[in-house]
């Protein structure tokens, strides 16, 4: 039996479960409809504002963000491993900041905005993130109209609430990166395909194009679309009764075409700085194919299929997501090959890097939960078959419909309300900044050990003397040179994710220091899963065993400071 992962976990389930049950009707569609949209934004804007004012909780946000800060000083940020069009999305979202400030009087010109990030970064992380969380709301509005124009009604409000509750989905549309509008895009444009492949107008595959190639303007893999587009005209041909004519479609031409339009809109770089853009997809090809040596994981496509599916959709949909991908190769192969034509080329694809990131499974979301309720809706339906009345044969399909649903997305669901309840409180670098503010005396020299993505961010005004490791020297420095004698106090880091103490710490913590104080966020223990690549400091599974986010700190002080702290303290 699943425990319950609090009140807000069962309202979320109940919602959906009641609008699936009530919804046999054009109008009862569009309210179930509208419950399960405003389940899916509440879970995504729930604890949005996460890890702030702690500016690297997800490190990948100030890239975009120092990109969309760039733009708006009238510059061409040199960042070319995303395409431009999130952050040009994101700058035009930061001039309505800029015009709310202009309106209270709080800014006089952009720059006045640009220039604000010093002093204030969190509203530029929560518009970023909440435009994260508006293309994740929507994409679950992409996946009802998918399956409900493949199958009708009940099957796109099923799929509708997969994707809603998915937790890999829900988890990673709190973060203002590329990942869920890429999502958006791709599971958009597949929808379009659909249309098209089945009225086979030739203006629907422009539109899907379109789609297609807004998506590779968001980040670069959306090229496999090319899989889905291929499979429409391949099905095409096979099924015409007229092969010679029907080869001639020019539905690749119509698609293709817009999406190279599209696509140029996020690159226009290619022609403005061709040299440094070769020069960084060099190196992003080797951060592909390199990988982290030191993490050892394993084979691509097993990691991919035990780790970031098994644990991002839960058990129960992945399973029903196989097996409804096989079910409808087998009942409806031609737009079966269609609709997982994406997935399976983009499965292969990544499988095979060396990158094994968890978020890379994203756009394969939609997808899984398409196929998963295709099978919980295909169940119901040959169940009801054996009741002779049709009333309750009806009714008999959507209650066991509505139950099978429950049970294939309630894992998910108890991992994403444990992880929203997670992220809504301080972050523990929060915690151990605010300690030090409070209880360590400006200018004190401090040494933070390990990873530095675990480290806490003093304010400047504390003007601490911070050691900082150096790696290829393999010495911590003050301000660029090399520091010596003994730090006034020590944090050392402990996770599971990848951060070694340094042989030094060691040294030092073998002699004159004591412990000061402990800030625990999480119980350690070895079923935990993360993303071990990722640094992002909350778990896929044992989410039951975390306080809050971040890694746990222990501080130790030189006992000499420690005895005039504590007197200071006495005072």
């Amino acid at each position: 039996m699943l425990r319950s992962a609090g009140p807000t976990h069962d309202i979320c389930l109940l919602l959906v479960a009641g609008a699936l049950v009530t919804a046999p009707t054009r109008r009862g569609v569009l309210l179930a409809l509208g419950g399960i949209l405003a389940v899916a934004a509440l879970v995504r804007v729930w604890g949005l504002g996460f890890g702030l004012p702690h500016t690297q909780a997800r490190p990948d946000e100030t890239h975009i963000i120092e990109a969309a800060r760039t733009m708006l000083s009238g510059r061409l940020p040199k960042f070319y491993d995303y395409p431009w069009l999130y952050i040009a999305c994101v700058s035009v979202l930061y001039l309505g900041y800029f015009l709310v400030g202009a309106a209270t009087g709080t800014f006089h010109a952009v720059a006045d905005m640009v220039a604000s990030w010093p002093l204030d970064w969190v509203p530029f992380f929560l518009i970023s993130r909440g435009l994260a969380a508006a293309f994740g709301t929507a994409t679950v509005y992409v996946v009802f109209r998918t399956a409900r124009r493949l199958w009708g009604d009940a099957a796109g409000l099923i799929a509708a609430a997969f994707q809603a509750l998915v937790f890999i989905h829900a988890r990673d549309s709190h973060f203002g990166t590329t990942d869920t509008a890429l999502t958006f895009f791709i599971a958009l444009s597949v929808s379009l395909i659909v249309d098209a492949h089945q009225s086979g107008r030739q203006r629907d595959f422009v539109l899907a194009g379109l789609a297609g190639g807004l998506g590779a303007a968001t980040k670069y893999n959306a090229v496999l679309l090319i899989a889905p587009i291929v499979a429409s005209y391949l099905v095409h041909v096979w099924t015409a009764r007229d092969k010679a004519t029907a080869a001639r479609d020019p539905r690749l031409f119509t698609y293709g075409l817009p999406f190279l339009a599209a696509f140029s809109l996020g690159i226009p770089f290619v022609v403005l700085d061709y040299p440094n853009f070769i020069a960084a997809m060099r190196e992003l090809q080797s951060s592909m194919a390199v990988g982290d040596p030191r993490l050892g994981l394993e084979n691509g496509w097993l990691h991919h299929l035990r780790n970031s599916l098994r644990y991002g959709l839960g058990l129960p949909l992945l399973l029903a997501a196989i097996a409804g991908t096989a079910w409808l190769l087998v009942q409806a192969p031609a737009i079966g090959l269609v609709v997982v034509a994406f997935p399976l080329a983009y499965y292969g694809v990544a499988g095979g890097l060396r990158n094994l990131f968890f978020r890379y499974t994203l756009p394969m979301v939609p997808f899984a939960c398409l196929t998963a309720a295709f099978l919980v809706w295909s169940v119901a339906q040959s169940i009801s078959t054996k009741v002779a009345d049709a009333r309750t044969a009806a009714w008999v399909r959507t209650v066991l419909a509505t139950l099978l649903a429950a049970l294939v997305i309630a894992p998910s669901a108890q991992a994403l309300a444990r992880f929203d309840r997670i992220v809504a409180r301080a972050d523990n670098r929060v915690v151990l900044a605010q300690w030090f503010a409070d209880h360590v005396p400006p200018g004190s020299s401090v040494l933070q050990s390990g990873s530095r993505y675990g480290h806490a961010q003093f304010p400047g005004t504390l003007q601490y003397q911070q050691w900082v490791w150096d790696g290829t020297g393999m010495i911590f420095r003050v301000k660029g040179r090399p520091a010596t004698g003994q730090p006034d106090w020590i944090v050392v880091q402990d996770s599971p994710l990848p951060s070694t103490t340094q042989s030094q710490v060691l040294e030092f913590l073998s002699g004159d220091y004591v412990l000061v104080a402990r800030f625990d966020a999480l119980t350690l223990r070895d079923d935990l899963v993360y993303d071990r690549q990722d640094m992002f400091f909350v778990p896929f599974s044992g989410l039951e065993y975390v306080k809050r986010p971040g890694p746990n700190f222990v501080v130790y002080a030189r006992r000499d400071v420690a005895f005039a702290s504590a007197r200071a303290t006495d005072r």
